[in-house]
């Protein structure tokens, strides 16, 4: 084996070499070349290796630069967010929508009232079970000039069989005169308020505290103006918003209903629900405000309405299940 370094071989006529490059026309040199006091190094190969000085203060050559294998970029990929659902599910045929609305009328009307216009006929997802669906209708009540929204069906089968009432009929509209002597206030869109709420809709909550997923719901119809396209509704429960429920606007109403069965509650759990009006580009509006006491309606809370509630099982705080403050 080889212990020290083998003694240096002259390199034959160097001294003619550098002669012959120093002397050459500087003017035929090209501009890429590197300058000839960094390029004129001496480099020695001893077992392997390979040693590299510059001529100039000793200081070392840097080499090629290493080749690197290409990395791809890191796709940091956004967490997918819950499709939206759209409560609207489709046209409602004339002959049902009539029904309906007959039905709505007959019921409401003291004595039974007379249909008029009927608009807003449209399939609606069922909140029980999205697979199925249910019809709403706008109608007028020609005896009086009131407007009622109907939602269901004019007849059900019960469990037990039974030829059952399958619908709900809210005050939504109309004469508002009319509308004060059965204690209702019919308050109009405004500049701030594009989509006012109505007395009409509600919420259910199935809250158990056991292990398996709650069942919560809620809607209502609103009046709004030209300037709105939808409206859309999602819950945040613990933290974890749901999917968007989007109600189209038609005739100047919105039947917008929203739920959750996500998560199993605990006592004390928060639960949002947020609520937006879009106009036609897909802006956001003024949310939808309160409805005050004595008629008129609260200032708009922003674009983005927030109900804020509380899972509970107390008897002194109602609804049960969930208990919103401001609802």
């Amino acid at each position: 084996m080889i212990k020290q370094l083998p003694a240096e071989r002259p390199l034959p006529r160097k001294q003619d070499i550098l002669d012959h490059v120093l002397a050459d026309d500087t003017r035929q040199r090209r501009p890429w070349l590197v300058p000839i006091a960094a390029a004129a190094s001496v480099a020695v190969v001893a077992g392997g290796l390979v040693f590299a000085s510059s001529g100039q203060d000793d200081q070392p050559v840097p080499g090629p630069a290493a080749q690197t294998t290409p990395t791809k970029p890191s796709l940091v990929r956004p967490k997918p967010q819950p499709s939206d659902v759209q409560v609207n599910a489709g046209p409602l045929g004339a002959a049902e929508a009539n029904a309906l609305a007959e039905a709505c009328v007959r019921q409401e009307g003291h004595p039974p009232g007379e249909v008029g216009q009927v608009s807003h006929a449209f399939k609606v997802r069922n909140w029980a079970d999205p697979r199925k669906t249910e019809n709403t209708v706008v109608v007028l009540d020609k005896s009086n000039g009131l407007i009622y929204g109907c939602v269901g069906f004019p007849t059900t089968k019960s469990a037990s069989g039974e030829t059952v009432q399958g619908f709900e009929v809210g005050l939504i509209g109309g004469d508002p005169v009319e509308a004060r002597k059965g204690k209702t206030v019919i308050n109009p869109t405004d500049a701030t308020h594009p989509a006012a709420p109505t007395d009409s809709g509600g919420s259910r909550y199935y809250v158990k505290f056991d292990n398996q997923p709650d069942k919560l719901m809620t809607e209502a119809w609103y009046r709004v103006d030209e300037r709105v396209a939808k409206m859309r509704q999602r819950f945040v429960v613990r933290g974890k918003a749901g999917p968007w429920f989007v109600g189209d606007a038609a005739d100047g109403y919105v039947f917008l209903r929203s739920w959750d069965e996500s998560t199993a509650l605990r006592r004390g759990d928060e639960v949002r629900i947020e609520t937006q009006v879009l106009a036609h580009d897909g802006k956001l509006l003024d949310a939808p405000a309160d409805q005050k006491g004595g008629g008129g309606l609260t200032p708009s809370p922003g674009t983005t309405r927030v109900d804020i509630g509380h899972a509970t099982d107390d008897p002194k705080l109602a609804p049960l299940g969930i208990h919103f403050k401001n609802r």
